[in-house]
């Protein structure tokens, strides 16, 4: 098939079935690229038994199958909490995520830069003093074993647009660290998604697309919101990185709003739906 090549992220399926069954169901559908959201009960590396993850393992293999990156979630975990506490316990889960990407030869992991309180944040160089730890440990650790870091743009996160994750990272001096770019959550936070690929494109390895409103933040079926796809097209083509692209629609009917979103993308220059 040609054009940008197109995965499916699993947040749709997260309370309804496992993430092994998850990518049975979607394999199924034609689909050969993922990216899971790891959260309890449908994928949770502190639970999962060694059995598990070697069927997995294997389900990959005889599927040719592909996880692209594996998404802690970002809403109870926070690296840049001012409670060291939640700070190590964070670290610590990052650590067994890591270890389970090593697990499914997963080459990404996913880190959301952290939060800070919205009405009296901690002052910055603290934040950042426990950001660039956090990140100097877990790279390392993911290097060890093979993989990378990439950190995504979130609106309520510390570093919520294109420019200061390039900053961030151009401070860190880390030329392993990458991107995931979020369209959504780049239009959400008033940042014009064509110009924020521009911007990460030296760092860019992976982009998720959905869609939202500008006042209720979201990841909609594409065509539902004000995303401006032809405009994150052409600054597509315009760079000229292919990377996977992760169709990270929530819906509760995940099946029939993941394929709407797809034959819109495959109109711009997406891969076509399989099948």
């Amino acid at each position: 098939m040609g054009g940008w090549p197109v995965g499916i992220h699993t947040y749709s399926y997260i309370w309804k079935m496992s993430a092994h069954d998850t990518l049975v169901h979607l394999a199924d559908r034609g689909y050969r690229r993922f990216e899971l959201l790891i959260n309890c009960p449908h994928v949770w590396p502190e639970e999962l038994t060694g059995a598990e993850r070697r069927d997995t393992a294997r389900l990959l293999a005889e599927r040719n199958l592909t996880i692209e990156v594996l998404n802690p979630p970002s809403l109870d975990l926070n690296l840049v909490s001012p409670s060291p506490e939640m700070r190590s316990m964070t670290r610590a889960h990052y650590r067994k995520v890591i270890e389970l990407a090593a697990d499914w030869n997963v080459p990404q992991v996913l880190v959301v830069p952290g939060k800070t309180h919205p009405l009296l944040p901690a002052p910055p160089e603290r934040v950042w003093g426990w950001f660039a730890e956090a990140v100097a440990e877990l790279d390392r650790y993911a290097e060890d074993l093979g993989l990378g870091i990439v950190l995504e743009n979130i609106p309520m996160a510390f570093l919520p647009t294109a420019e200061s994750l390039m900053v961030a990272i151009d401070r860190l001096g880390n030329d392993r660290l990458g991107i995931c770019y979020d369209a959504a959550n780049a239009v959400f936070a008033r940042e014009s998604p064509g110009d924020g690929l521009r911007r990460v494109a030296p760092r860019l390895k992976v982009l998720h697309l959905s869609d939202t409103g500008l006042q209720k933040w979201d990841h909609a079926t594409i065509g539902s919101g004000v995303v401006p796809f032809a405009e994150v097209a052409d600054a597509m083509r315009e760079i000229g990185v292919e990377v996977p692209t992760m169709l990270e629609i929530i819906s509760p009917d995940g099946d029939a709003d993941i394929s709407k979103s797809h034959r819109a993308l495959a109109g711009l220059g997406w891969e076509a739906v399989p099948g």
